[in-house]
């Protein structure tokens, strides 16, 4: 099979590289592409494994030098920063035959431009994943995991805390404004109490999440993946995605200053410079660093009461990001998940599969099914 990686010099695409590459064997085919030659260099010297690896420098804004790459390509693995080109690359994916994968966030620009594919996607064949990594790509895999614990489910609120470094003089300038464009379309709606509204700041749940992140406030971050979810289970009164924030200082000074900023094109730049600036200072984190995603799922098993718990952590933010997206590749690849057409990665995922994926790829995954009121415990793991 031969995979090509579009932005395998980046923080999250060069550990995706690595874990990808023990996955592949001396048939497979890894072309790691990049912007910058050093870094793109530095993702090589971590490739290890029989697989064979090729570097190509490229910048994704030259469609040519993209198409050139990526002709002959089985699947094609977007992890570079820009939602603007995705309906461009797509169309030179689908050009190629390729699958597509990626990790951007969940932006309406990125998920309009494949939706606007999807047609062409399914009468080709193709198989495109978006929404792929941690945040989104896991959070409704939970919940699906926990619908599939309990008779009926009723509430499955996931959680998200986090005590990183976040490396933020590594970050590209399309990361960062990828990051903007996440701060400035930020809306507190979740579902709850069996619709969908924004909630107060005073409605935001405050979680335990343990040492080293200890207790946080978390503000719910719609999620393409979580939205069919109350849909496919009408038993669910609550559920959403929270996720804390990044420091006090972060939150309430300098977000709202940067969300302003972010709104005039002319500004830009200035906000990109001060969003790196005050993420090193205010919201990155000495060790230990730590990100923790957890649920507590309510509903009813054997007739009572019950509640299933899953919790996936580890120390490295990066990791978190990848282990997902190789867990979800690992499926593609072996085509027991693979489907022509357009689907998000939690949505796609088999759920136990998932969680054993994650486990094996170094991230700790924690489960336990028990009845909420007198009955011995059921099962944990």
């Amino acid at each position: 099979m031969r995979i090509v990686v579009l932005g395998a010099s980046g923080n999250a695409g060069r550990q995706i590289c690595v874990l990808l590459a023990r996955e592949l064997s001396a048939d497979d085919h890894l072309v790691l592409c990049g912007r910058d030659p050093g870094r793109l260099a530095a993702t090589h010297a971590l490739v290890a494994g029989p697989v064979r690896a090729d570097e190509a420098v490229l910048d994704v804004t030259d469609a040519d030098a993209v198409r050139a790459v990526v002709a002959g390509a089985d699947l094609v693995v977007v992890t570079v920063s820009r939602p603007d080109l995705v309906g461009a690359l797509g169309r030179i994916v689908l050009e190629a035959g390729a699958d597509w994968f990626d990790t951007l966030l969940s932006s309406p620009t990125k998920l309009a431009a494949l939706r606007g594919l999807q047609g062409e996607i399914g009468h080709h064949g193709r198989c495109f994943v978006t929404d792929g990594g941690f945040h989104p790509g896991v959070p409704a895999a939970l919940v699906r995991w926990a619908a599939g614990q309990l008779e009926e489910i009723r509430e499955a609120d996931v959680m998200a805390g986090m005590r990183l470094d976040w490396l933020a003089d590594t970050l590209s300038d399309s990361t960062v404004e990828e990051m903007l464009d996440e701060f400035t379309d930020f809306d507190l709606a979740a579902w709850v109490d069996g619709e969908s509204r924004t909630l107060r700041w005073s409605e935001c749940p405050k979680v335990d999440f343990g040492p080293p992140i200890g207790a946080k406030t978390c503000v719910p971050m719609p999620l393409a993946e979580m939205e069919a979810l109350p849909r496919r289970h009408p038993s669910l009164r609550r559920c959403g995605f929270y996720i804390c924030g990044f420091s006090p200082v972060m939150d309430y000074v300098f977000l709202p200053v940067l969300m302003v900023l972010a709104k005039a094109p002319s500004l830009r730049p200035l906000a990109i410079r001060l969003t790196r600036w005050s993420m090193d200072r205010f919201a990155s984190y000495p060790p230990p660093h730590r990100l923790v995603l957890q649920l507590t799922a309510l509903g009813i098993e054997d007739g009572v009461p019950a509640a299933a718990t899953v919790r996936v952590s580890g120390d490295d933010g990066y990791l978190l990001t990848a282990a997902p997206a190789v867990a979800c590749l690992r499926r593609l690849r072996d085509g027991t998940i693979r489907r022509p057409g357009l689907h998000l990665q939690a949505q796609l995922v088999e759920p136990d599969v998932f969680l054993g994926d994650l486990a094996a790829l170094g991230l700790e995954v924690e489960t336990r099914v028990a009845p909420l009121a007198g009955a011995p415990e059921q099962r944990a793991s």
